[in-house]
């Protein structure tokens, strides 16, 4: 794979020497409050009991909450159950808007473009819906490394009429061309996840993009497995929408994500599928005097990518994710990427000599490393007795997916386990 990494990533990788600061293990730290830092690689494993208490290398599927996250929806339940006093509602209410525009920042988007959403695939979904695909004839290009749950609601799409093309992996990777093939001037919409969670295979998303905006079509890309990972740059990638949960490498919780809209596409291009807000009549009795210039039910939908939240959100959720975006800020995305990075390469290095099949491709620059085993189960059950946290990814597959909080000592105990 010729991977130019300025085609997915907003940055280079750091220093050599910064790939090997961090990896020793740190020094038990007191409990931070929600306003305490600044975070660094090597206080910040100690606001996750769990990886501390275990050796968690499965950030792939669920970060364990930290007592970073826990301190924010902590402060956000305060301000309900006591009341604004006390700098609660303040707070509040900069938990909330702060997400909005640390996660903009962490991106390169602007936090017009970002709206509040239950789930990735609920993003992705509003995009597909306020495209009217099917409605105008048009297609739904994807692959097989994409997201099972999208893909499997491909299906589902394509059984109710959808003209949905589905490109097979590789040796489990993409072929450029092969999704060149499957692009044509009736594709609407191409749904791509940037860090693939089946192997961490790293999608050429600049050059979908060209293609697809070639054809007439958009581009969603799924970052979950992206984001506070490596370094994303939307803009640069040329990305019409994105979306992710924050519950994985953004160290949220459950119930709350986020939805990129590119600005010009706002409702024009994805019309409103929802339609938030509050009608203020304006007609006797509701008003004392109507007026003349407006309707009796003006309609005033959101300028920006809020017109595509559902209402309500888990506010709780975003507080949680306030307090991680700022520990991220600290640590620098640069740099949780670069300390990850050197966890993978020994990992990638060592594994196949203890009889591991590697299908994350050599020069994939994502944290996921998926082996093959010859004997899942009692690999796993290895794992498990060592008290090793990591994702039985399908009938042979061990995906391993090392975060900011691990270190080589983890790696250590991964490699004596499956050995």
């Amino acid at each position: 794979m010729n991977m130019n990494r300025r085609r997915f990533l907003a940055a280079t990788a750091t220093t050599a020497a910064a790939l090997t600061q961090g990896c020793g293990s740190p020094a038990a730290a007191p409990a931070r409050t929600a306003s305490s830092g600044p975070w660094t690689i090597e206080n910040v494993r100690a606001e996750f009991p769990r990886a501390v208490a275990q050796v968690y290398l499965d950030a792939a599927a669920h970060i364990p909450l930290s007592r970073i996250a826990e301190a924010g929806a902590q402060r956000y339940m305060d301000f309900h159950m006591h009341g604004p006093g006390e700098g609660r509602g303040e707070y509040a209410r900069e938990a909330i808007q702060g997400a909005r525009t640390l996660f903009a920042e962490m991106i390169n988007a602007k936090p017009s473009e970002i709206a509040f959403v239950s789930s990735t695939k609920h993003g992705e979904n509003i995009v597909l819906n306020g495209l009217k695909v099917q409605e105008r004839g048009g297609n739904v290009v994807t692959n097989d490394l994409h997201y099972a749950g999208s893909v499997h609601h491909y299906i589902g799409r394509q059984k109710a009429g959808m003209d949905v093309r589905i490109v097979k992996h590789k040796n489990w990777m993409i072929d450029l061309n092969d999704m060149k093939k499957a692009i044509d001037k009736k594709t609407k919409f191409v749904a791509i996840t940037l860090v693939s969670n089946v192997n961490g295979w790293v999608e050429d998303a600049k050059s979908i993009c060209e293609i697809a905006h070639a054809n007439g079509a958009y581009v969603y890309a799924d970052i979950i497995q992206a984001v506070a990972s490596v370094p994303v740059d939307v803009k640069a990638l040329g990305l019409d929408f994105a979306a992710c949960s924050n519950y994985k490498w953004l160290a949220g919780v459950r119930g709350a994500a986020y939805l990129y809209v590119r600005e010009e596409l706002q409702g024009n291009v994805v019309q409103d599928v929802d339609f938030p807000g509050y009608v203020r009549y304006n007609y006797e009795p509701w008003v004392s005097a109507a007026d003349p210039g407006k309707g009796a039910f003006p309609y005033e939908p959101p300028k920006n990518a809020s017109r595509y939240e559902p209402g309500n959100v888990n506010y709780i959720g975003y507080a949680a994710q306030y307090e991680s975006l700022k520990m991220f800020k600290d640590l620098g995305i640069d740099r949780i990427w670069a300390h990850s990075k050197t966890l993978c390469d020994r990992l990638k290095k060592e594994l196949p000599g203890l009889g591991y099949t590697m299908i994350t491709p050599p020069d994939a620059q994502s944290a996921l490393v998926v082996v093959q085993a010859k004997d899942l189960k009692a690999s796993m059950a290895k794992l498990k007795q060592a008290n090793i946290q990591v994702t039985e990814a399908g009938e042979n597959r061990i995906r391993i997916s090392p975060a900011f909080y691990n270190n080589m000592s983890d790696i250590d105990k991964l490699l004596a386990a499956m050995a």
